[in-house]
């Protein structure tokens, strides 16, 4: 399977709703992870098929028990639940506290996530600041991808957390995993913000490139968060991941020959 990691340089770019969108229109089966250590946000925006609420002690925190003592995947699957469309997600934690009794475990959860299989992982790891308990999780992806607005301060802190994470990553000279840039921007400004942060990039010698623009769509943001109803497949925002995810498949190599979800119909049916 693939290991896509997505996570922020500073603040909330929108790097949640980016996972989401993009395990909703994932061609294969998807596996939606929260691995934020601050936190879960899907138990409380999302509902289970039946309507019934999630079960905020199904995930990552039932999960740590049993990484003590032999994780492998199929222990994983036990842990996680089903959001409409059947949507795998593997919830996260619900107070920044519970990280702790994952200590040395992260490294573990990501060579096991990492395994081969026919479900790719989309984990939404939170903010990705040095010492991050998620930095063991490096290693073990296919890609890494930073969220990030269009602002020079915002541009400037995901170089530099772009450079740090290559330079974590070729530690004993191993050859990490590609390093992607995703811009959150009006796509009326497309040209303009993948060009200036091109430029940024380029200056700060980092190996990361802009991987596309996730449209600055507030309203259709809402709606896959679950505090607005409406259909959101033909949403700027949902486009927009639909066209980066294809893209990301041929430029970095993550296609496999994994037959598709028999019946996925994009995000209108798998979110509320």
């Amino acid at each position: 399977m693939s290991l896509i990691l997505i996570a922020s340089a500073k603040g909330a770019p929108g790097a949640s709703t980016t996972a989401l969108a993009m395990a909703g229109v994932w061609p294969r089966q998807s596996l939606l992870a929260e691995l934020d250590p601050l936190g879960s946000d899907l138990v409380y925006r999302q509902v289970a098929p039946n309507g019934d609420v999630l079960d905020p002690n199904k995930g990552m925190f039932s999960l740590a028990l049993a990484a003590r003592g032999v994780l492998a995947p199929d222990v994983v699957r036990e842990h996680t639940q089903h959001l409409p469309g059947e949507q795998q997600v593997l919830l996260g934690l619900s107070r920044p506290e519970q990280g702790a009794a994952w200590g040395e475990h992260w490294d573990k959860l990501g060579r096991v996530l990492a395994a081969p299989g026919t479900t790719d992982v989309i984990a939404d790891i939170g903010r990705l600041y040095p010492g991050a308990p998620t930095s063991a999780l490096l290693r073990h992806a296919s890609l890494i991808l930073l969220v990030s607005r269009t602002g020079a301060e915002d541009l400037a802190h995901v170089r530099a957390r772009a450079a740090t994470v290559h330079q974590q990553m070729s530690v004993g000279g191993r050859r990490g995993a590609p390093i992607g840039v995703l811009l959150v921007a009006p796509l009326r400004k497309k040209a303009q913000a993948v060009d200036t942060a091109a430029r940024v990039l380029a200056g700060g010698g980092t190996p990361a490139q802009v991987a596309g623009v996730v449209a600055f769509d507030p309203d259709a943001a809402e709606q896959l968060a679950g505090r607005r109803r409406g259909r959101t497949h033909k949403t700027q925002l949902v486009g927009s991941v639909r066209g980066i995810v294809a893209d990301l498949e041929s430029r970095f190599g993550l296609g496999r020959t994994v037959e598709a979800v028999p019946g996925r119909e994009d995000l209108e049916g798998a979110l509320r």
